[in-house]
């Protein structure tokens, strides 16, 4: 399986958020969050991700404030809109744990969306409240063997977060495999990103697939299917030491996993469906973002 991504991902490379759960240790003494109440965080910049994705940083109280974030977590955006309703959205901070003065998330405007819309007409000065942090699993280096992530679009969010901390931890062994699902070439999200962290750490493995791909393109054409699944991932009968974490819009999680159970608030993590259980995964094994 090494020798397919180290094959198909230098030809890329070269070619180119379960129920949310609230933890006190995440909203330790030092956080910059609360989970109680909404802050105040100003926008220092931004910077186009593809044609409707930006990534917006935003500072931390104090220069030298670490962002002491639990991995996997995210927190909560809160603007009013002009009608004086709330609007409240989850954020994965893509950031390591040790970041100091910062944190970023990645938006994508979809149209109609409220709070991409109010994102993205932010400028350098304006803030946003933000509250939490609301750790959706926690995951720690050498906790799994293996972690396979399976996203979609800004879907990759929470997987680059926890890839990042994951392999950067000095004794890691866990190894990591992502498929990334995108339309075209230009829409890859956090591509660099990712191939740096391919080139600086040899446990990580990722895999790009477009739906409309170039002729020239060497990864994955079309859209993840069940062969690349099987090729990819850690199989069904590593349940004891390996978890497939999934995320993406609905119609991609359906396919691959089923949908989050919505009825519930929060939402939990609903049946296993699509291609994991056609596959003999068990719900054990898989967690939805």
């Amino acid at each position: 399986m090494k020798a397919l991504l180290a094959s198909a991902v230098g030809l890329v490379a070269s070619s180119w958020h379960s129920s949310t759960s609230l933890s006190a240790e995440c909203a330790s003494h030092s956080s910059p969050f609360s989970q109680e109440e909404f802050r105040s965080f100003t926008l220092i910049n931004s910077y186009d991700e593809s044609h409707n994705v930006k990534v917006f940083r935003f500072a931390l109280p104090q220069a030298d404030m670490p962002l002491n974030l639990e991995v996997a977590s995210c927190v909560s955006f809160r603007f009013v809109d002009k009608d004086g309703k709330e609007v409240i959205r989850p954020y994965t901070p893509i950031n390591r744990t040790d970041q100091l003065g910062y944190f970023e998330v990645l938006v994508k405007k979809y149209q109609g969306s409220k709070m991409g819309t109010h994102l993205f007409s932010l400028k350098k000065g304006d803030s946003i409240e933000a509250k939490g942090p609301w750790v959706k699993t926690p995951i720690k280096s050498n906790q799994y063997k293996a972690i396979g992530m399976i996203a979609g679009g800004t879907g990759v969010a929470p997987m680059y977060q926890v890839a990042r901390n994951v392999l950067r931890a000095p004794k890691n062994t866990t190894e990591i495999t992502l498929i990334s699902a995108n339309r075209k070439k230009e829409d890859v999200l956090l591509g660099n990103e990712l191939n740096d962290l391919m080139e600086q750490y040899p446990r990580f493995s990722p895999y790009y697939v477009l739906s409309k791909a170039p002729s020239d393109w060497m990864g994955g054409v079309g859209h993840v299917n069940k062969e690349m699944i099987k090729s990819l991932m850690p199989p069904p009968n590593r349940a004891a030491d390996s978890i497939i974490l999934v995320c993406g819009p609905p119609p991609f999680m359906e396919t691959i996993c089923g949908e989050k159970d919505f009825k519930s608030s929060p939402p939990s993590q609903g049946e296993l469906r699509g291609y994991l259980k056609e596959l003999g995964y068990l719900p054990k094994m898989v967690f939805k973002f």
